[in-house]
């Protein structure tokens, strides 16, 4: 869950920052929020092999209890697709070409034979350019609007805020992953990527505490910051081998997500 929410919050930013709130605008954020459920979702099925052997994984993998075919797949897949092309299409061939951009990564980054996600490096950069980047980028594009001084701040936060995120899943995936293909992780070690995870965390609060104090980062978008804030704070003290707090992420997305809902209606509605 807190995978499509953080993306359809992340896509919300440049609707809000550049005032293009609009209904064609508001179904390309629902259909982001949405392709990435799906590609998260196809993440779980390639992965249903590796996650039958920890037992915590296991549990939260539907495809490990229901398995699907590939045949299956693919006919569920082609309509669920379609439906987020059609809310890409309005924007003319470069909402097509960001469509595809998007469906070839997320076959790529989990499904053999490329399979990003077990090659060293490219797993931290496919994870930290398209995880948490392309919604911000997408929207950006396909509205047209002009670059500025925030936009890239929130850009680097983003960037630095996703490739940290999959170090954390990495160092706690550290036994899995050794045995199933290796990441980056596995090449390096588990404590120097931890060590790293706390001086990437450390350089993104950084850069956020700075844009706040000089006023880039405008107030309404100061809840994100805080709802956020536990959940990186917790990476400084948990041990290295303990996994992060799942329920904590939950209610933070969440949160996040209710407070996007909030303030997108508001200045939807009141373009009436």
């Amino acid at each position: 869950m807190d995978a499509w929410q953080v993306a359809l919050i992340i896509a919300s930013l440049p609707l809000l920052i550049h005032e293009a709130i609009r209904w064609e605008t508001a179904v390309l954020v629902c259909a982001t929020g949405f392709g990435y459920w799906f590609a998260f979702a196809l993440n779980d099925y390639y992965d249903a092999p590796f996650d039958a052997l920890d037992y915590q994984k296991q549990s939260r993998n539907f495809f490990v209890r229901q398995p699907v075919s590939g045949r299956h797949l693919f006919l569920i897949s082609i309509p669920l697709l379609l439906l987020v092309a059609l809310a890409y299409a309005q924007f003319g061939w470069l909402g097509w070409l960001l469509w595809g951009i998007s469906c070839f990564v997320a076959w790529a980054y989990s499904a053999p034979p490329i399979r990003l996600k077990n090659r060293p490096g490219l797993d931290l950069l496919t994870h930290a350019m398209f995880v948490q980047t392309f919604p911000y980028m997408v929207s950006m594009v396909l509205i047209k609007a002009a670059w500025s001084l925030l936009d890239a701040v929130l850009l680097a936060i983003l960037f630095l805020a996703s490739l940290t995120a999959q170090l954390e899943q990495q160092a706690r995936d550290f036994m899995v992953d050794a045995q199933t293909g290796g990441t980056f992780t596995t090449k390096v070690g588990q404590m120097r990527v931890v060590t790293g995870l706390r001086l990437v965390t450390a350089v993104c609060l950084l850069i956020a505490l700075i844009a706040l104090v000089k006023g880039t980062i405008p107030w309404y978008l100061l809840p994100f910051g805080l709802i956020g804030l536990p959940a990186l704070l917790h990476r400084f003290w948990r041990q290295p081998e303990s996994p992060r707090s799942e329920r904590l992420v939950i209610l933070s997305t969440t949160a996040g997500f209710l407070y996007t809902g909030l303030i997108f209606c508001y200045f939807l509605l009141s373009q009436k």
